[in-house]
């Protein structure tokens, strides 16, 4: 079972993402809001990927990342988002993302991921 923290404002999107994690009936997940609010999470909890909005306010996804790397937290990191291009996929990338997914394709997208990162077909 892998354990995931879901970074976004948006609370439409986080049952959405709950919904894809729940068919796949190996994942649990915590949320939050913001960045300070997962930082938090990420001090007190074990979690297996953080799946985080890349543009949220204040602290975008990007400045989680660096934060993560900063603490020395060396958990996966994939980003969304609903205006996908491609420098935004290269810039995760190079930030050392797993990838940045187009929101309206989580529901294919994330099962990928989550069978690479878990060697478990979801």
């Amino acid at each position: 079972m892998m354990n995931i923290l879901i970074v976004s404002p948006s609370e439409s999107d986080v049952r959405w993402i709950n919904n894809i994690l729940g068919e796949a009936e190996l994942n649990t997940a915590d949320s939050c809001s913001n960045t300070t609010d997962a930082v938090q999470l990420l001090s007190v909890n074990k979690y297996d990927l953080v799946l985080s909005e890349a543009f949220l306010p204040v602290l975008t996804g990007f400045d989680l990342k660096k934060l993560m790397d900063s603490f020395g937290y060396s958990i996966p990191m994939l980003l969304f988002t609903e205006k996908l291009s491609e420098s935004t996929k290269k810039e995760a990338k190079y930030a050392g993302m797993i990838d940045c997914l187009a929101t309206d394709h989580l529901d294919t997208d994330l099962f990928q991921i989550l069978d690479k990162i878990s060697g478990v077909k979801a």
